[in-house]
């Protein structure tokens, strides 16, 4: 990603995948209201984090748990 390197572990991210295919279909589940749609944007931005293995909060905070 033109200079970015990967911040997150593979158990995390594999931990955020699974996690997200409990957060994403909230809103198909519970109806359109507020809670369930925030819900599924946050399962939809732990899916980018698992694939692309970069954390943008984490990399503002500063941790890394990436093994390099």
């Amino acid at each position: 990603m033109l200079g970015v390197s990967k911040n997150i572990s593979k158990p995390e991210r594999w931990a955020r995948a699974i996690v997200s295919l409990f957060l994403i279909p909230s809103a198909f589940v519970y109806g359109y209201t507020l809670i369930p749609i925030l819900q599924s944007f946050v399962g939809l931005i732990f899916i980018y984090n698992a694939v692309s293995g970069i954390c943008w909060t984490s990399r503002l905070f500063g941790v890394k748990t990436c093994e390099r």
